[in-house]
């Protein structure tokens, strides 16, 4: 054969096959978003008025979504892979979370042209963590040969953690609360915190996919190592999760019990947003459940995030009554402790002073203590990297909040008993994140209190998903939560993640654009004897030193295989010649 004809490239592959290829891939990494939101709770605003496969039946979905997107990138480049890990990203992310939309077009007055754009945008900042994370992957493998499925679990453990802390942070969607109502597996939290739940799932479909390659591609041996190390690490995962339930449920027989009450006054978020104009109606909604829930003996009665109606000033050290000024809580004393939610307002400043607050409250209504929300919401209570002082940007909320910077807990006194126990307040968005939790709990808080406003959501998948997150704080700490929500969900979870009296969302059922204060949906409250009895947490102990031990290994072999990527390319011509 002429040396020029030996040396002539291959055709190129014609238009028609490049294009289902394109569509071959786009159909997997689709796949992949599919399964992964199936994987999360469900609810819609078309349809029935409950959470869709409530007992968690498609959960175990998890543990294959990944597996299209890796078949996807089978082959391609670092680059290419994180393109095509993107896309898989913006599927998934935008199933997860499509009722932002909700909040901000219902809610927040956002025209659609503007509010889908944002929300895409939201969706492509989370996916860029799912582009790295198999970019990352096909990377490792080029340049070092290490398999996929052996990195795609301390990778994606990693991604998952920088989605927690950068820019400000976004961790909804983390697959580790996937497995939430696992009640054996999800105890593994309570070692690795959410983070190793979601390297467990990752393994998993890592496993998956190099025994596919083994079996169909026949591009490598049988994985038989990892598939036994993954098959023994869910084994003993459900192992301990088995273990830790029995010594708590033995523990919690011969605890101290502290009484909570949650009251949620189901205020539709549009009489919120104008609660000034509406104050009776709101009072009117949490002072009879206040009560009720007060003379039923309750040690402490929460209100949800934003609750009472009226704002204070900045350092007020009493909660007014309707006695006193028409317009307040209904009794002049009560039995309990309250945690209010407020809105706290600082005349010096009043532009960006302030502050998403819980008041802690005196049986005579005396202000005891104050908690300022820890980690606002960007975009939402502030403009993050305050580009509102250079852009024409604005918050949904009116005004700009300040972040508190205070996680100590409060001692509230037992009723008619000695002794007391120590509350951990949270407002909304801080229940996401858990070093905020974790903090607490190395602090000695016995129960952590999450007070929010779902209302912002809608009838949503939102309030469901919110639900379980929280519940995984409680597993992380070995903490019961005890969550009051303006519209629900208010509940009750125990340290296994257990949730218990949770009410409905308690919408109204109206698409009205403004709401008559007829239409208002009865409150609602609830009271459990909480055991303060801790669950056996090592997560407490170290944190999140495995997630951060996974980062360390994703950038070191990164910067490796990086390196040896450019000598090969570089060594390429000499062979050549």
């Amino acid at each position: 054969m002429p040396e020029a004809a030996a040396a002539a490239p291959l055709p190129a592959a014609s238009a028609p096959a490049r294009v289902r290829v394109i569509a071959r891939r786009a159909g997997l990494v689709a796949l992949t978003g599919l399964l992964g939101t199936l994987a999360f709770p469900l609810a819609f605003p078309i349809g029935p008025r409950h959470e869709l496969f409530a007992s968690g039946v498609l959960e175990p979905l998890a543990f294959v979504s990944l597996l299209p997107a890796l078949v996807a990138i089978r082959g391609l480049g670092a680059r290419k892979s994180f393109g095509w890990g993107f896309f898989a990203g913006m599927f998934f992310f935008t199933g997860v979370f499509w009722w932002v939309n909700v909040a901000m077009t219902t809610f927040g007055g956002m025209p659609n042209y503007l509010s889908v754009p944002a929300l895409l945008m939201l969706a492509a900042w989370c996916a860029l963590h799912w582009g790295i994370a198999f970019g990352t992957c096909r990377a490792l493998e080029k340049g070092l040969g290490w398999p996929m499925g052996l990195t795609l679990a301390p990778v994606w453990m990693a991604t998952e953690l920088m989605r927690n802390y950068f820019c400000s942070g976004f961790p909804w969607g983390d697959l580790g609360y996937t497995q939430v109502r696992n009640l054996w597996l999800s105890q593994t939290a309570s070692i690795a915190g959410v983070y190793g739940i979601a390297f467990l799932v990752a393994l998993v479909n890592g496993a998956l996919y190099e025994a596919l390659r083994a079996r169909f591609y026949r591009e490598r041996r049988f994985p038989s190592r990892l598939a036994a190390s993954a098959a023994a690490l869910l084994v003993l995962a459900h192992a301990y999760g088995a273990l830790r339930v029995a010594a708590y449920e033995r523990a919690a027989r011969d605890a101290p019990l502290a009484r909570i009450a949650v009251v949620q006054g189901n205020i539709d978020q549009r009489l919120k947003n104008a609660q000034g104009q509406h104050f009776q109606t709101i009072l009117d909604a949490y002072n009879p459940s206040t009560s009720a829930a007060d003379a039923a003996g309750a040690d402490l009665i929460a209100w949800p995030e934003a609750a009472f109606p009226l704002a204070f000033v900045k350092g007020s050290r009493l909660v007014p009554s309707v006695h006193d000024y028409g317009r307040g809580l209904s009794q002049d004393r009560y039995g309990a402790h309250l945690l209010l939610g407020v809105d706290v307002w600082d005349p010096s400043d009043r532009r960006r002073g302030n502050e998403n607050a819980a008041y802690l409250v005196a049986p005579d209504r005396s202000v005891l203590g104050q908690y300022t929300k820890h980690h606002l919401v960007p975009f939402g209570e502030y403009v993050l990297f305050d580009l509102d002082k250079y852009l024409p940007i604005e918050n949904l909320v009116p005004g700009t909040f300040r972040p508190g910077k205070s996680l100590k807990p409060m001692d509230v006194a037992l009723r008619g008993r000695p002794g007391s126990f120590r509350i951990a307040p949270e407002i909304c968005f801080d229940a996401i994140f858990p070093e905020i939790s974790r903090s607490y709990a190395r602090d000695g808080a016995q129960v952590l209190v999450n007070i929010t406003n779902d209302a912002w959501y809608g009838f949503s998948s939102a309030s469901f998903q919110f639900l379980r997150m929280v519940a995984m704080r409680g597993i992380e700490t070995g903490l019961p939560v005890a969550r009051a929500a303006n519209t629900g969900i208010s509940a009750f979870v125990d340290p296994l993640g257990r949730i218990r009296q949770a009410t409905s969302i308690g919408l109204v059922d109206s698409e009205l654009d403004s709401v008559d204060d007829s239409l208002r949906v009865p409150s609602e409250w609830r009271m459990e004897a909480v055991p303060l009895a801790k669950a056996f947490s090592p997560y407490v102990v170290w944190g999140d030193v495995p997630a951060y031990l996974a980062a360390l290994f994703a950038v070191a072999s990164l910067g490796l295989a990086i390196v040896r990527i450019r000598a090969q390319k570089i060594s390429r011509p000499s062979k050549g010649r």
